[in-house]
């Protein structure tokens, strides 16, 4: 399993997963609702639209799909990246999403008719992103950054970094103004949003013993 989402009212799971599955749980009861098998490869991300009528996926087949949420049926397909998608999410009006994959791209279209509105290209490939309720998006990239893009008009923001590896995910607190980033050598760094300075790094794996420099 990739992937778990909490739909908006939180009574429902979304989970994507290996076996090309995307399934929905009644978080109550823990039961299976609804499985999904519309893809051809991994399911590599899953997430709700704002009204929980929608849920949009991220897959390894080189495609992003919108689906009911009810019913399981698929609305649209994506097939812009022509790589593998790693990282989806819906704009805050429902009718947009936003994907990320190997092209080294984030890439905006229509839900309704999987049409392309805007492409933003990075410098390597584009892991997870996550969408804020003001249209914008904080993302890792195998170019070692995160950053910070407006979703409306595919402006960069702020970036951060770089970190010594690939970065995997990226996820910002509004209350402290703290932007979070964590690479592919375990490490998570802490950043100041304002000024972008690092303020803290660690290795996140606790017990992990640190490999000895040779001498």
């Amino acid at each position: 399993v990739f992937s778990v989402s909490f739909s908006p009212d939180g009574t429902r799971l979304a989970a994507a997963c290996a076996d090309r599955s995307v399934r929905l749980f009644d978080v109550a009861t823990r039961k299976q609702q609804k499985l999904i098998e519309d893809h051809a490869d991994w399911v590599m991300e899953v997430a709700w639209s704002p009204d929980g009528k929608k849920l949009a996926t991220a897959s390894r087949d080189k495609t992003s799909k919108v689906f009911d949420a009810t019913t399981g049926e698929s609305q649209s397909t994506f097939n812009g990246h022509g790589q593998p998608v790693f990282g989806v999410g819906f704009l805050p009006d429902g009718n947009s999403v936003a994907t990320s994959g190997r092209d080294n791209r984030i890439r905006v279209w229509t839900a309704a008719d999987a049409k392309q509105a805007r492409e933003i290209a990075l410098g390597g490939e584009v892991f997870r992103i996550g969408v804020l309720g003001d249209g914008t998006a904080f993302s890792g990239s195998a170019d070692k950054f995160a950053r910070h893009h407006n979703l409306t008009n595919g402006a960069e923001v702020k970036k951060f970094g770089p970190h010594n590896d690939w970065v995997y995910a990226a996820s910002y607190h509004a209350a402290s103004k703290r932007v979070a980033s964590g690479s592919h050598d375990g490490e998570v760094r802490i950043w100041n949003y304002d000024d972008g300075k690092e303020l803290v790094k660690f290795t996140a794996a606790p017990g992990l013993a640190q490999p000895i420099a040779a001498k």
